[in-house]
């Protein structure tokens, strides 16, 4: 049996998926639970969409569009669609399976990962799914599969000679938990300014105060499909794109909205999830960046080796050759922290100006070092110095606006263009010592309240950062946004003794 019912656009947003909104009466007559996947069939497409059920936002006889939805069905009011109960995926039966303690072979894990790139599944399946990664947890088999099945669900990217490079395209990833996101724009620069392929994609702010995108549109465009992106490495050598537009290893990114709702993370998941993404963007030299400390992802120091094995196995399987770079990390990577603030801290290094950070200077000429090493360009020991010169000599900046404006950036801005908040306060220190770590959960906390990552201008600068003397009264940091009221939000939340930890002098 199938349902016809007019079309009704409703005033409100549907976010990440696909959803209609059903009358009671008429769901009940269809046995239609909230959740049910159901086929919406248009006069030009058809949907997979989740169910939800109301009362009184659409009548009997109506199903209500999402505004954010409506616009891509060319649908008017008068409009009638066809509503049908999908059948229960096979898939569903396989995760059953998993969380009995089974093995899924290759073809039940492809399938499981198709039709969650087809939202063939619910949420709550996946979310079941999700938690098979911790508890039976997947053998090496069932990872490797994972990974391919992800893949093939979508689009693979292909850069080999595209600019005389034969098979070596190299790429650096984080696995995060870090606030600012200043090294990868610096790096790939640099990379690139050596004749290396390294077409770089990133994400937008999940947990952290900005994520690479986030700041890197604060100058440049950074939204392409495919085609685009290859044509700008063609140009360039390098692009500095987001990721979301592209549809790569797409379960991931639905698995990731569901690992963000239940905010459990497992090594696995995103081991998997990494992997899956440089193997459908043709990667062949990866440098994974594993931060350790506190309050970062890999907390425990003994989890380190795991993680690292784990990696390495796994790109190994399939072809990639991956160099693991370690370090504690007691801090954030950079002194400015949300999206404005941490591109002038990009462009201040780039441009050698007297006021740079630094200290993320240098934590992107040991990483981008080792990756010229790792990938044949750098003699050992030679690929730090080979970096810094990059910077120095103006070259890294160069390299920088060349990407940016093949991306189709129009204009070429300095450090001192970026506007920050014209509201700010400034947090001055109560106590006195040597600054030995600084909490990237509060910081988040912080920056999170004066607006980041969708106010641009808003965040923080410390003016005090690791291994800084610091005496009472000395200004610790500024806070900056867009309205007084997020000064003071964040303000309350500021706790001095929560944020830094300072050793005696």
């Amino acid at each position: 049996m199938a349902l016809y019912l007019k079309a009704k656009k409703l005033d409100l947003q549907a976010g990440d998926y696909l959803k209609v909104l059903l009358n009671r009466v008429d769901a009940e007559n269809e046995s239609l639970s909230p959740g049910d996947k159901v086929w919406v069939t248009t006069y030009d497409h058809e949907y997979i969409c989740t169910v939800n059920i109301t009362d009184t936002k659409v009548e009997s006889g109506q199903v209500g569009f999402y505004s954010d939805i409506w616009v891509g069905t060319h649908l008017t009011a008068d409009s009638y669609v066809r509503i049908e109960l999908m059948s229960k995926s096979e898939s569903v039966g396989y995760i059953a399976k998993k969380l009995e303690g089974e093995r899924l072979n290759e073809e039940e894990i492809a399938k499981i990962m198709e039709d969650i790139s087809n939202h063939k599944i619910r949420s709550a399946e996946m979310a079941y799914f999700m938690a098979t990664m911790f508890s039976p947890g997947f053998n090496d088999d069932e990872a490797l599969y994972a990974i391919k099945g992800m893949v093939a669900a979508g689009e693979v990217l292909d850069f080999k000679d595209v600019r005389k490079n034969g098979d070596l395209v190299v790429d650096k990833h984080s696995i995060g938990g870090i606030a600012g996101k200043g090294i990868t724009p610096l790096l790939v620069p640099i990379v690139a300014s050596f004749g290396l392929v390294i077409p770089n994609t990133s994400t937008r702010a999940i947990t952290s105060p900005a994520g690479t995108t986030d700041i890197l549109e604060v100058v440049m465009p950074v939204n392409f499909d495919g085609d685009q992106i290859r044509d700008i490495v063609a140009q360039t050598g390098g692009v500095l794109a987001w990721g979301g537009n592209l549809n790569i290893a797409p379960a991931d990114d639905i698995l990731i909205r569901v690992e963000k709702g239940l905010h459990v993370q497992s090594y696995q998941k995103f081991i998997i999830s990494i992997i899956a993404k440089k193997l459908a963007m043709g990667i062949s030299h990866i440098l994974i960046d594993v931060p350790y400390g506190k309050e970062t992802k890999i907390s425990e120091p003994e989890d380190i080796e795991l993680v690292s094995d784990s990696f390495i196995k796994l790109f190994n399987k399939i072809g990639i050759k991956c160099h693991i770079y370690t370090r504690n990390v007691i801090g954030p990577d950079g002194r400015g922290i949300g999206p404005n603030l941490e591109m002038r801290d990009v462009l201040k290094i780039l441009e050698n100006d007297s006021e740079k950070c630094r200290e993320l200077e240098d934590a992107v000429v040991a990483m981008t070092g080792e990756l010229l090493e790792f990938a044949g360009k750098a003699k050992k020991g030679m690929g730090e110095n080979m970096a810094r010169d990059c910077l120095d000599s103006g070259k890294a900046e160069k390299k920088f606006w060349e990407i940016a404006f093949a991306q189709g950036c129009k204009e070429k801005m300095s450090s001192k263009d970026i506007k920050l908040g014209d509201k700010k306060l400034e947090i001055v220190s109560t106590k006195q010592g040597v600054v030995e770590s600084i909490n990237n959960k509060e910081v988040v906390k912080i920056c999170r309240a004066l607006g980041t990552p969708g106010i641009k201008e808003a965040g923080i600068y410390f003016n005090k950062f690791l291994d800084d003397e610091v005496k009472k009264g000395d200004v610790l940091m500024t806070f900056y946004s867009t309205a007084l009221r997020r000064i003071k939000d964040a303000e309350k939340i500021y706790d001095e003794d929560k944020l830094f930890t300072y050793s005696s002098v």
